[in-house]
């Protein structure tokens, strides 16, 4: 996919080529290393987090806590600690920069989820993940020149509400997937994916319509 010309471009900083889904150089620029390694950083220190103690009375909401560590993905994710309460992300979690990660409400991923979001990632309500989900808005061009020249690309990625991705699967972008879709662990997921449907297979296709919800609850929204 090209979108506009070199020359039209040039004024553009490389962070501004990856979010419009134009070529760039992802390894040599500056302003993306640090970004990248401010990334690295907090992850680290997310991922080795000790776990909380048992305890009669703790609660399940503090399973992922205390705010000490909820506080490492509100500086990752750029949200509020409240915000950050919502997600339940069991370790190890991985992505190339966080800032370009927008969740809309509660989610849960099991072990090593990885985004990697040089491009927009979006992630509704309820949104669950098995273990091993990958979703990669990163990709390089079947340019041979392109991929010489050290460039790659980066298109978004966009999950509804109620969706939940099975274990193993991959989201390609660019990809919508709508709401109370299931994605069949070890699927392969590109492109757009209607409401209410199961997909599964490399590459996915639907394979089962579910019914979708009554109204008010598919109108029903988190805090």
């Amino acid at each position: 996919m090209q979108n506009g010309s070199a020359d039209s471009n040039e004024h553009l900083s490389e962070r501004e080529k990856m979010v419009r889904g134009l070529a760039y150089n992802a390894i040599d620029d500056r302003e993306l290393f640090g970004l990248r390694l401010r990334a690295r950083k907090l992850l680290k220190e997310y991922n080795d987090y000790p776990p909380p103690e048992f305890t009669p009375d703790l609660k399940a909401a503090d399973f992922f806590g205390p705010d000490e560590r909820f506080q490492i993905l509100a500086n990752l994710f750029g949200m509020s600690l409240s915000r950050a309460r919502l997600l339940g992300i069991d370790p190890p979690f991985h992505c190339d920069y966080g800032s370009y990660i927008e969740f809309k409400g509660d989610f849960y991923a099991n072990f090593n989820l990885i985004i990697l979001d040089c491009a927009k990632v979006t992630i509704g309500h309820r949104v669950l993940c098995g273990p091993n989900v990958q979703l990669l808005s990163a990709t390089h061009s079947v340019d041979v020149a392109e991929r010489k020249a050290g460039l790659e690309r980066a298109y978004p990625i966009t999950i509804g509400d109620d969706v939940w991705i099975g274990g193993g699967a991959i989201i390609i972008g660019p990809c919508t997937i709508g709401n109370g879709v299931t994605i069949a662990a070890g699927a392969v997921v590109k492109g757009d994916v209607p409401d209410y449907v199961v997909v599964g297979g490399v590459p996915g296709k639907i394979i089962k319509r579910l019914d979708p919800l009554p109204k008010e609850d598919a109108n029903a929204k988190d805090d």
